[in-house]
């Protein structure tokens, strides 16, 4: 059991906002999708929570194509949009009810599970208190309890933690992370990096409604090399001290120049070697094509590289 979604496409006149998209989603894992502005996602999101019909492609649950029956994959899917929706003069409880009649549930079934996931998400004490005195954390958990509350089984989050403080945010992962362990399947749209790590299975970074990186975080991290190394001569590089950096360094085994970033050269390194031996080879290669070195860092590669050079080639 799992969503299929399969060659998506959506143009809108003429931009064409989806050109594509597939992916498989088991029960039990998080899909993260990145992108920025622009390349897809919130299209990619509304198809999959009805709100706008695909111009071809297939969405799958169990085999059971979903793409033409709207009242199916709404039942399937629960949606925390990136804006809060509130009437700020109901109280969670009667939130919660108005969320029930939304979604065509009789209130008196689905009261008992209600008030079990306000408890949950830690709004018990503040049930009858009006969700206009809410902080922004308590109105997302309660955002959160009503995308729960008939049960799904693929929540789909947009930006679910932007603007909340750590506490709030640590909250909120952990209520993910429940919901996958209890068999739920997860789509996050987000732009952190440290979310997206913490969260995802699968990463799939969209450019211009086209696939571009795909894979697990750990293998996107691996790809792009074992080492990323940013490189300054001076203080702001210009056009020849960046070319002449790049010659020095597209000839050395084991280095590919990635790219100029606003001060620094990037570069990926695939050796095995520790940070000590490259931080040694780079300074020295530097020294004996007489670049001078105002700086030099060394890490490995996080999922903003990553994210950073798919979107220029790179990846």
């Amino acid at each position: 059991m799992s969503l299929e979604v399969s060659d998506l496409q959506k143009r809108y006149k003429d931009v064409e906002a989806l050109s594509g998209l597939s992916f498989s989603l088991a029960p039990g894992k998080a899909l993260a999708l990145l992108g920025p502005n622009g390349a897809g996602k919130s299209t990619a999101i509304k198809i999959l929570t009805t709100l706008v019909r695909p111009d071809a492609g297939k969405i799958a649950w169990d085999g059971r194509d979903l793409r033409n029956d709207p009242a199916a994959l709404r039942d399937l899917v629960g949606y925390v949009s990136q804006e809060l929706a509130m009437d700020k003069v109901l109280t969670a409880v009667e939130f919660m009810r108005f969320t029930a009649g939304l979604l065509h549930l009789p209130w008196r079934a689905h009261r008992e599970r209600a008030l079990a996931l306000i408890d949950q998400l830690g709004l018990s004490e503040a049930k009858d208190r009006r969700v206009g005195d809410y902080s922004g954390g308590m109105k997302r958990r309660l955002d959160l309890a009503a995308a729960l509350l008939h049960n799904p089984k693929v929540l789909i989050l947009d930006e679910p933690t932007t603007g909340l403080d750590i506490e709030a945010r640590e909250l909120i992962w952990r209520l993910i992370e429940q919901f996958k362990a209890d068999g739920g399947a997860v789509i996050l749209a987000s732009h952190d990096f440290q979310e997206v790590q913490h969260l995802a299975d699968y990463v799939l970074i969209l450019e211009q409604g086209k696939v571009g990186a795909q894979g697990g975080p750990e293998a996107l991290k691996q790809a792009l090399g074992r080492w990323i190394v940013r490189f300054s001569s001076h203080e702001f590089m210009d056009a020849d001290a960046l070319a002449a950096a790049k010659a020095v360094f597209a000839e050395q085994a084991g280095y590919r120049v990635l790219d100029q970033e606003v001060r620094c050269l990037a570069l990926a390194c695939s050796n095995d070697a520790d940070m000590g031996a490259v931080h040694e080879h780079v300074f020295a290669t530097a020294t004996r094509a007489g670049l001078p070195v105002f700086s030099l860092n060394i890490q490995h590669p996080n999922l903003e590289d990553v994210y950073r050079f798919s979107l220029r080639g790179e990846s």
